[in-house]
């Protein structure tokens, strides 16, 4: 699963190129409402790509101890300032809830890509 979430780092690296072209684009034409949605696009698949590192690097801990995956979410809660424990996950719904965060970067980057396309094409 770590190994799978890893796939994000190349899908974020494309993101930071085209977040680039985006502020290039909103510099040249900064009232274009395009140049703001592609801006935040990849701003918000900026905090997805983290979200996904940071479940591929908690997937690796949690794959070398998987006996103390009660210990770990209680430790993660309380690194996250939660006081209540949130209630045991199965691996089945860990690794869901990590590869919607895979699935959504995706998006988000097509998203992306393709309102960039839009706003050169049309230009």
């Amino acid at each position: 699963m770590a190994a799978f979430l890893r796939v994000g780092a190349p899908i974020d690296h494309a993101s930071s190129l085209l977040l680039a072209l985006g502020v290039a684009c909103g510099l040249l034409d900064p009232l274009r409402l395009m140049s703001v949605i592609a801006l935040l696009l990849g701003l918000i698949e900026k905090y997805v790509a983290w979200r996904a590192a940071l479940d591929a690097d908690l997937f690796a801990v949690l794959a070398r101890a998987p006996e103390h995956d009660a210990a770990f979410d209680a430790a993660l809660g309380a690194c996250m300032g939660r006081v209540a424990p949130l209630p045991q996950r199965t691996l089945a719904q860990r690794w869901q809830g990590a590869r919607r965060f895979l699935l959504w970067q995706i998006g988000l980057v097509l998203a992306q890509a393709l309102l960039l396309a839009a706003m050169l094409l049309l230009r």
